[in-house]
């Protein structure tokens, strides 16, 4: 059973009504599941680098650079400048054409296109939705299986899958949905058009593979010596696709793979525990790899700079708001995304009383940010498409 079947299962009793008394379904858990999106977000064009690493490459050679005496001080990294916090945000539901009920579930790094379904619950329409600042301008149904997009591009191109049996890759391209080559889930697309993804055989174990453009073959990652299986999660505008790879060992660390095809391992955070630290991406944003890293039972929330190999601890509680991509997602009361180092709070809308939010699409200057409603007890309220515009 893979995760979105899973978050089906889970979501599956809401469809018989209201239950007797509060929910036991782990709804942050079915809604991250069943309605999980991964976003490609730009990555900072800085470019430089600080003189006091241990290390550089140049030419393809390792070159070694003097150790710093005990007593000098180690210059700072140069490092990603933060987005500034909004001062005040609006709400507004994002209109769904003649749907009871619709969802977004990705958006461009410029907040300029939304891509979302319409009846975005265990056996909906999913009829594609496009929006172009907050304007609906596609709804497309798909003659065959349900198509679920999970990205959109600056152009309006988006890629997704079909949610029911062995996952099988689409794209939205040219107004129109579009079976991709190959098996398994598009993840995330640039404006390049070149597409990240993994594979999801019921047999096999998963690995992340990438599209040069929506009607080519797809393409293996090469694995490490050691690797089992690895997923994407996320990619750039100059094509480098953030990955997770297992190992023999059991634990998990992030990988760059960049254009070109080298693979460049990501050394996890140093941290205060006694035992390997596993690293688990979420996403690029605002010029950091974000991730997850320490144990199953304790973990942190960090930011990596892959210019200058710089790790900067966030916070002791990762999922504690939404950076939404291709790491683990869910559901918040009171939606909170993360802008930069910070935890920032949207507004909700009153006649949503205790419903859960989730965030599905977060621009890079933090002025568009938008996502979804979900019932806290039933399906038989309606799912609604949200948009919140920041200044």
């Amino acid at each position: 059973m893979n995760d979105e079947d899973y978050g089906a299962l889970l979501l599956r009793p809401l469809k018989t009504g209201t239950p007797d008394g509060p929910t036991r379904i782990d709804v942050a858990k079915a809604m991250g599941d069943g309605l999980r999106a991964r976003r490609v977000r730009t990555w900072s064009t800085v470019t430089a680098v600080t003189a006091g690493l241990a290390a550089i490459v140049t030419g393809g050679v390792l070159v070694l650079m003097p150790a710093p005496a005990p007593d000098e001080e180690l210059p700072q990294p140069v490092l990603p400048a933060d987005v500034a916090l909004p001062s005040s945000c609006t709400v507004d539901t994002l209109p769904a054409g003649d749907a009871k009920s619709a969802g977004v579930t990705g958006g461009d790094p410029t907040g300029t296109y939304l891509v979302g379904a319409t009846e975005p619950v265990y056996n909906g329409d999913f009829d594609v939705l496009v929006w172009k600042n907050g304007k609906l301008v596609a709804d497309v149904e798909y003659e065959g299986p349900r198509v679920e997009m999970t990205d959109i591009n600056g152009i309006g191109d988006a890629v997704g899958r079909s949610n029911e049996g062995i996952p099988k890759p689409y794209a939205y391209q040219g107004g129109k949905v579009r079976p991709m080559k190959g098996i398994g889930t598009p993840i995330a697309i640039n404006d390049a058009g070149v597409i990240a993804g993994g594979t999801e055989h019921a047999v096999d174990e998963p690995y992340p593979q990438r599209w040069s453009s929506w009607d080519a073959e797809p393409e293996p990652m090469p694995l490490p010596d050691g690797i089992t299986s690895g997923y994407a999660f996320d990619i750039t505008e100059d094509g480098t696709i953030l990955t997770a790879l297992d190992s023999v060992t059991k634990t998990r660390g992030a990988y760059l793979w960049h254009a070109d095809g080298e693979i460049e391992a990501i050394a996890a955070p140093a941290m205060d525990i006694d035992q390997p630290v596993n690293v688990w991406p979420i996403a690029f944003r605002y010029g950091w790899v974000y991730a997850a890293a320490g144990t199953d039972a304790q973990q942190s929330l960090f930011r990596y700079d892959p210019i200058s190999k710089f790790w900067q601890k966030i916070n002791d509680e990762p999922y504690s708001a939404q950076l939404p991509a291709g790491g683990p997602q869910g559901l918040f009361a009171s939606p909170k995304v993360y802008i930069g180092k910070e935890m920032f709070a949207l507004p909700t809308v009153e006649k949503y009383g205790d419903d859960y939010f989730m965030i599905e699409s977060l621009s890079e200057d933090a002025s568009v940010i938008a996502g979804s409603n979900i019932s806290s007890v039933a399906a038989d309220r309606p799912v609604d498409p949200m948009i919140w515009r920041c200044r």
